[in-house]
């Protein structure tokens, strides 16, 4: 009988994460998965068409289970509702999860994608402490850190509460995964070592194949020097400092290309507006994952970045293994072990964080290097992709954890 294995998520497809692939790869592995979700909102912040608090509550996608529950989604991203927002998936969990504690067959391995906020890891200890599965946590977004370099807790007192409390979720967990090396050593101050695996990022596989390249869209792109940026427009992602680098480089002949959507794109609108470079800034909203290899065949550069906040630095975002899965020079803004992994992949250019000075200088750079170079580049980044980063390892690694767990 396949083993049974329940999955939390606050975001599942039709949302872009790579929980996805997860859930796909367990199904592919003869596992029987289930996956508890919310109702699809991210990162519009409305709930996506089709989908509702009455409409496909429950169904199978590929042979997995998906549950979805009801949430009051983003909206416009203040504050207060992305409290309502957490609050409101949070119950819903907490309720289900008694739910199926008592009236639904024990899973055998609950498996929970941590991206924020920490609550989504409280129930599975409920289930846990009913019935007796194990819990693994993929942690992606280490609380306390983020909130902090976010500046949502400044209280010394409340940050050494917080700390605890997530100490405290760690050692419910039977194993922890973690995205960089950076945070391994923090995982390690709170769990043993054992019990802590590195377990980073890897490209969806429409990225690592080039037919994905083709589309029927009927968008005009720009001529001239093409950069490109792809996901969320928020607040991490320093858009302060991309959006003075952008003037900074007004009069040169580079097109901007924005793929995505998020808090921030009104503010990054207005910011452009008020300096004259809409016209060199292109803006084309969020599109399917399946998309995306179209757009980045579109661009010469590939290009991320993220607050200069210590947590950060200890952060390596997802794009770029995407980015070099596809073949493209990147640029990155960014501190700590993203900038690190950049210089050794030998994939582009890295400066630091909020140095928007030497980014611009970089992108400068690039737009009048040869196209041997450039090519040189996207194959550096692919090699190092390809030995350290592809899926193929992440599966093995992920089934000889949970081999060991069951």
């Amino acid at each position: 009988m396949a083993k049974r294995i329940l999955i939390y998520t606050n975001h599942f497809f039709p949302e872009n994460f790579k929980v996805n692939e997860i859930a796909a790869v367990l199904k592919d592995e003869q596992f029987d998965v289930t996956v508890i979700t919310g109702t699809p909102n991210y990162p519009s912040g409305r709930i996506y068409e089709g989908y509702g608090v009455y409409k496909k509550r429950q169904n199978y996608l590929e042979n997995i289970k998906v549950r979805r529950l009801p949430l009051i989604p983003r909206g416009s991203g203040s504050k207060f509702r992305l409290i309502l927002n957490y609050l409101s998936y949070f119950l819903s969990c907490f309720m289900y999860t008694l739910y199926i504690s008592f009236f639904k067959k024990k899973y055998d391995v609950v498996f929970v994608h941590h991206t924020s906020p920490i609550l989504i890891a409280f129930p599975p200890i409920v289930y846990k402490w009913i019935k007796g599965a194990k819990l693994i946590l993929w942690d992606l977004d280490m609380w306390p850190d983020t909130l902090v370099a976010m500046k949502i807790i400044k209280s010394d007192r409340l940050i050494k509460v917080l700390e605890s409390l997530v100490s405290w979720v760690y050692r419910q967990y039977n194993h922890v995964l973690v995205g960089s090396r950076s945070f391994m050593e923090k995982a390690e101050t709170r769990i043993s070592k054992e019990k802590v695996s590195y377990f980073p990022n890897w490209a969806e596989r429409v990225f690592t194949d080039s037919a994905n390249n083709q589309s029927s869209l009927d968008i005009d792109f720009p001529k001239g020097f093409k950069v490109m940026y792809a996901g969320n427009i928020g607040e991490a992602q320093d858009f302060d400092s991309v959006a003075k680098a952008m003037n900074l480089l007004k009069d040169e002949p580079i097109e901007w290309l924005i793929v995505g959507d998020g808090r921030r794109r009104q503010w990054l609108e207005n910011e452009l507006t008020q300096n004259n470079l809409m016209d060199k800034v292109h803006f084309y909203g969020s599109h399917d994952l399946e998309l995306m290899p179209f757009f980045f065949s579109k661009a010469d550069l590939l290009f991320f970045s993220l607050r200069d906040e210590e947590i950060f630095s200890k952060t390596v975002p997802a794009k770029l293994q995407a980015y070099m899965a596809s073949s493209k020079p990147v640029i990155g803004m960014i501190s700590g072990e993203g900038n690190t992994l950049i210089k050794d992949s030998k994939c582009g250019i890295s400066v630091n964080s909020g140095d928007y000075e030497a980014f611009s200088r970089a992108v400068k750079t690039l737009s009048v290097e040869s196209e041997e170079r450039l090519k040189s580049y996207s194959c550096e980044g692919k090699a190092y992709y390809e030995t350290h980063f592809s899926l193929k390892s992440r599966r093995q690694q992920l089934l000889n954890i949970l081999n060991d767990k069951i």
